[in-house]
C-alpha cells in the first residue's frame, strides 16, 4: 500500500521543522537561563553593596551619636562637677583649718567623681571596641548614661550577660544602632517615665525587646506621615541582617519594639 506523496511531503516538513526549532528553542532556553543567572548575580552584588553601605552608615551614626552623648555629658554633667570643684576650692579659708579640711575632702570627692564620669565617657568613645567586647556590655553602657540623665526609670534584663551573641561584628553593630534609634524615639516622642530592655539569647536567634510606658502612637499613621521617627530605618536594617523589627503601640498604651535576628551559626 503506497503512501500519498502529499502526506510524505507534510511528514518531511514536520520533521524538518522539529529539527530546526529544537536548536532554536535550546539556544533561547540557554540564553534565558544565562540572563536570569546574570541578573541574579547582579542583584547579589547590589545587595552586598547596599549592605556594606548600610553598615558604613550605621558605623558613622553610632560615632555621631557617641559624640553627641559625650558633648552633652561634658557640658551638662562633668562641667557642673568641675565648676563645683572649682567653687569649693576657691572658698577655702586658710584661717579656718576645720572647714578647710572639709572643703578639700569635698573637692577630692568631686574630682574622683569627675574621673569616674570621664572613664565612662571613654568607654562610650571606644564605640566599635565596645561592640567587640559584647553587645550586652554596649547596651549596658548606653543605659548607664541614659539613667544618669534622670529622665527615665530603666529596667534591664539579660538572660546570659557573658554569652556570645552568635552574630558577626557587623550585625552586632547594626543591632546596636537600631537600639540607639529606639532610645532616640523614646526620648523625643514617648514622654515615658519607665523603660524596660530585655536581651534574650535563644537557641537559634537573638531577641531584643524595648518597652516604654509613654503616650504611644498609631504605628501605620506614623510610618506614613512621620518618616523622621526612624521606624522605616529600624525595619529596613533589621531586614538587611535577616531579622525583623515588630512595633506595637497605641494611644496611651506605650510602645513595644521587638527585634529578632537569627544567628549566623547555631550555638
Amino acid at each position: 500500500m503506497s503512501v500519498p506523496a502529499n502526506e510524505i511531503e507534510i511528514f518531511i516538513i514536520l520533521i524538518t521543522t522539529v529539527f530546526l526549532l529544537a536548536p532554536i528553542t535550546l539556544v533561547l532556553f540557554v540564553s534565558q537561563y544565562n540572563l536570569r543567572k546574570k541578573r541574579h548575580s547582579e542583584e547579589k552584588v547590589m545587595m552586598q553593596q547596599n549592605y556594606e553601605m548600610e553598615i558604613a552608615k550605621a558605623r558613622v551614626e553610632v560615632h555621631e551619636q557617641t559624640l553627641q552623648t559625650v558633648g552633652a555629658d561634658l557640658h551638662d554633667h562633668i562641667g557642673q562637677l568641675l565648676s563645683l570643684t572649682n567653687f569649693t576650692l576657691k572658698s577655702v579659708d586658710e584661717l579656718n583649718p576645720d572647714k578647710t579640711r572639709e572643703k578639700i575632702d569635698s573637692a577630692i570627692a568631686l574630682t574622683s567623681k569627675s574621673i569616674q564620669e570621664l572613664r565612662l565617657l571613654g568607654k562610650l568613645l571606644q564605640g566599635e571596641q565596645l561592640i567587640r567586647d559584647g553587645l550586652s556590655k554596649s547596651i549596658r553602657y548606653e543605659l548607664d548614661w541614659l539613667e544618669r540623665l534622670g529622665k527615665l526609670k530603666i529596667e534591664y534584663h539579660d538572660n546570659n550577660p557573658s554569652a556570645k551573641s552568635g552574630l558577626d561584628a557587623n550585625k552586632e553593630l547594626m543591632v546596636f544602632r537600631i537600639f540607639q534609634e529606639i532610645i532616640n524615639n523614646i526620648l523625643r516622642h514617648a514622654e515615658a517615665t519607665v523603660m524596660a530592655v530585655t536581651l534574650t539569647y535563644l537557641d537559634d536567634m537573638l531577641e531584643l525587646q524595648v518597652t516604654d510606658d509613654g503616650v504611644g502612637f498609631d504605628v501605620p499613621l506614623a510610618q506614613a506621615t512621620s518618616p523622621n521617627m526612624g521606624l522605616f530605618n529600624m525595619q529596613y536594617r533589621a531586614k538587611m541582617i535577616n531579622g525583623s523589627a515588630v512595633i506595637e503601640s497605641g494611644a496611651e498604651r506605650g510602645t513595644v519594639v521587638k527585634l529578632t535576628v537569627p544567628y549566623d551559626i547555631i550555638t
